[in-house]
């Protein structure tokens, strides 16, 4: 695997700043605000109506510990621990900080993030071997935390700890965030059976279906600017959730069960909880405006679709 792919592209603008600030570079793809009146594309009512409102009332924040991102900082004099690779994109050895008890999420994708002064290692079925003291990961990938925001550059491949290529910390809505109100990013969310092939800024996928109308890994969309979000009778988290998804849009990322939008465990020790800012865990969605998100002009990257 080419080097770019292993280690992330580092893209623009990198700079330091604090934890609380949107990850990645202020000009990565998750930190621009959606232009108005932009270009939709012309099946998107056809795949909305195919990929998404048959879910819409299973539709979840997955915030919890099973299927949320898990999320901890490392910093000396944790050890460093050569994370072994046992299935996806294992060319080059992966070194990296990890602290003691760091916890993976519990579900079966075990996502794992953690941040390292100015990195990311992402990994994907990570696992601690108590006995023997090691890590190892499914995949695992090192990133710049405020570089690109995705594993390669635009129209190149490559894999990550989400199945399109992107930072595992890419659109996931933390604690903090969602208590001061206002979510300055892009979502991530996943969809069940997305299409084959890709768009940018995806850089690979897992998708599999055939149809047409289905919804590729990498497409945009965007809950229609003119609905009232402030009008409705819904909980302040829930507000500040749709007035991002109006503002930045969501970026399909992964297959799921259903859609759902990543949001960071508490897993972790020093993460603030979901509970103390009176958020609940995995909370449905189903009340969101579902027939009004639109898919906005999909970008096909050579040779993807």
């Amino acid at each position: 695997m080419p080097a770019l792919a292993q280690t992330g592209f580092q893209g623009r603008g990198l700079i330091q700043r604090p934890p609380w600030i949107p990850f990645y570079s202020p000009a990565s793809f998750w930190n621009q605000p959606i232009v108005a009146n932009p270009s939709i594309d012309p099946d998107s009512t056809a795949m909305v109506n195919y990929a998404i409102l048959p879910y819409a009332s299973r539709a979840v924040f997955s915030n919890g510990d099973d299927w949320g991102i898990g999320l901890v900082t490392a910093a000396p004099p944790d050890k460093i621990y050569t994370v072994a690779c046992l299935l996806y994109y294992c060319d080059g050895p992966v070194r990296f900080r990890i602290p003691k008890g760091a916890t993976p999420t519990a579900g079966s994708d075990h996502h794992l993030v953690v941040v390292d002064r100015l990195e990311e290692l992402d990994m994907w079925d990570a696992s601690y071997d108590a006995p023997s003291d090691t890590w190892s990961a499914g995949s695992r990938f090192i990133d710049h935390l405020y570089g690109w925001g995705a594993n390669a550059a635009p129209g190149q491949h490559a894999g990550g700890a989400v199945a399109a290529g992107f930072s595992e910390m890419g659109g996931v809505v933390r604690p903090e965030e969602m208590a001061r109100g206002r979510i300055d990013h892009a979502l991530s969310v996943t969809i069940p059976a997305p299409r084959t092939g890709y768009v940018a800024p995806a850089t690979a996928t897992d998708g599999t279906n055939t149809d047409p109308n289905a919804i590729p890994e990498g497409a945009h969309i965007q809950l229609d600017p003119t609905f009232d979000v402030a009008a409705q009778l819904w909980p302040a988290w829930e507000k500040t959730l749709a007035t991002a998804l109006q503002t930045y849009g969501a970026y399909v990322s992964d297959t799921g069960g259903t859609v759902a939008f990543y949001g960071q465990t508490d897993a972790n020790v020093g993460n603030v909880t979901w509970s103390a800012i009176g958020v609940p865990k995995d909370v449905s969605l189903a009340n969101l405006p579902w027939n009004r998100i639109r898919v906005l002009s999909l970008a096909a990257v050579p040779g993807s679709l």
